[in-house]
Order: structure tokens, then C-alpha cells, then sequence
């Protein structure tokens, strides 16, 4: 079976679609539940345009569900869930050729689907934040020093997060929700866990958001700001997935330098 590859849309929007197609021919594109969010809900002419890139074929792509089902399946089984794409669906499909459409509108139902995934995000969004705003009580130096001090504070803790097992702890000290099953022990836990591979995401994405307010992240947003952290949500889903995978395609600076200090043995698409 041929080697699959988790795309971002920053790739799918820079690529050509020939370059598409070539890897297609040769790999399996991995589309998340947070890729086909974030295509369906594209404005216009960026919506078609993507869609317009997969070869009109049947399952010219994987489609796979968000990490969270990962995580179940390894807090189940107290073992690793194992490559994003060894549990893609597994179903027989085609992308409706009117998604190519600039005037295309989706469907009631579907567009329910993807006002419930919008709510899905939003709290999503909410507990990105607040994760966020606990960054310094982890990396105290962080907004210490002149700029320069202040930078390498912060490529220091981000080399700490992608340090094989330095999350272990950490993770050790986790909580399950009330009522939830409990964690796998660490003892158990990789690089090659969803659950792992979810906490060192999470933390690199907080850390961002946690510099760029230097440390006063605001109780609200605008709807332009609030928009960019969904992006950030969702970024955060489709890296951890090519983590897991092993391969992953973006052209987005911030992924490609936290993909390599995670993965540097990966493969990575730009």
C-alpha cells in the first residue's frame, strides 16, 4: 500500500493542481474532518479552486476523523492507536463536482453538519485559550530580557516540548474529565500516541498565542482575531495527524519549523 501524506490547506491552496494529481498518483492524500471543515467553509473563488485540485476520481483522497478518536481508541485499548490513515473510512466516494463551482451553495443538511462542527470549534477555540493563558507557569522566562533574551527563551521552549518524553510528567499529572475513563499509565506512552503527540501540540500552539499577547491574552476578540485562532484549532489537528503519519504537507512557516523540530526524521511536502 502505497505511503500516505497528511495535507494542510496551505498546501492544497499553493500547489498546483498537477502537483496534486503527481502525489495522488504516488501517495495517499490524507484529507482530515479539519481539512474538509475548512474547505467546505473557504469563501469563494478559494472553496473551488481546492476542490478542483483533487483528481475526479473515485476516493482520490482518505478521509479520516479528528484526533479525538484516536485518543478514545488508546484510552480503550492502553495501546497506540497507530497511523491516521490506517483508519481512514471506508466507503466508496467521489467529491461532488459542484464544489468546483464558485456559486455553489451546500445542501440543508450538509450545511447543519458544518454549523454543528462551528460549535464544535468554538469551544474548542475557548479551551485553546485558556490552556494558552498558563503558558508562563510552565516556561516563566518567556517575556523576561531584551528582545533577543526573550526569543531565545521562547526557541528553548520549544525545544523542550519536542524533546522525545519530555511531556511524560506532565502527562502523568493528567486528570480525565469527571466520569471519563482514566488515562493510559505514562509508563506506556510515545511519540507514537495520539494522546502524547495532542499535549505537545497543544503546548506549542499555546506558547504562541501566549507570546504574541506577550502574556495578556485578551477576554475577547474580534471577529477577525477570533477567526484566526479557529485557524490555529485546526492547524493544530491536521499537524498532530502528520505527526502520527509520519509525513505531512503544508507551506505555513510556523508548521513546517514545529513539524521539524517533532518529527525530524518525517517527511515533510512544502
Amino acid at each position: 500500500m502505497s505511503a500516505a501524506i497528511v495535507l494542510d490547506k496551505s498546501f492544497l491552496q499553493g500547489a498546483k493542481r498537477l502537483r496534486i494529481h503527481e502525489l495522488a498518483a504516488s501517495h495517499r492524500l490524507v484529507v482530515s474532518d479539519a481539512l474538509f471543515y475548512e474547505l467546505l467553509t473557504a469563501s469563494e473563488p478559494d472553496r473551488s479552486r481546492c476542490f478542483a485540485k483533487f483528481p475526479p476520481i473515485d476516493n482520490p483522497v482518505d478521509l479520516v476523523n479528528h484526533i479525538g478518536t484516536l485518543m478514545r481508541i488508546e484510552i480503550d485499548t492502553h495501546q497506540p492507536a497507530g497511523k491516521p490513515s490506517s483508519h481512514r473510512e471506508s466507503l466508496r466516494f467521489q467529491f461532488n463536482s459542484r464544489l468546483q463551482n464558485t456559486n455553489y451553495e451546500l445542501p440543508v443538511e450538509v450545511q447543519q453538519m458544518v454549523d454543528e462542527q462551528t460549535n464544535d470549534l468554538r469551544l474548542h477555540v475557548d479551551q485553546f485559550v485558556g490552556r494558552a493563558a498558563t503558558a508562563n507557569s510552565f516556561f516563566p522566562n518567556l517575556l523576561v530580557g531584551n528582545q533577543a533574551e526573550r526569543t531565545k527563551a521562547r526557541d528553548d521552549a520549544e525545544r523542550a516540548i519536542a524533546e522525545p518524553g519530555s511531556l511524560i510528567n506532565l502527562y502523568s499529572n493528567l486528570e480525565p474529565p469527571p466520569g471519563e475513563r482514566p488515562l493510559p499509565p505514562s509508563s506506556l506512552v510515545t511519540e507514537d500516541w495520539a494522546l502524547y503527540r495532542w499535549l505537545q501540540v497543544q503546548f506549542l500552539f499555546g506558547l504562541d498565542l501566549y507570546v504574541r499577547y506577550q502574556g495578556n491574552i485578551p477576554s475577547k476578540f474580534s471577529s477577525a482575531i477570533y477567526e484566526k485562532l479557529e485557524h490555529d484549532v485546526l492547524d493544530a489537528e491536521v499537524l498532530m495527524l502528520g505527526c502520527l503519519e509520519g509525513a505531512f504537507a503544508t507551506r505555513e512557516n510556523k508548521l513546517k519549523r514545529w513539524w521539524r523540530l517533532l518529527c525530524p526524521n518525517g517527511t515533510l511536502y512544502e
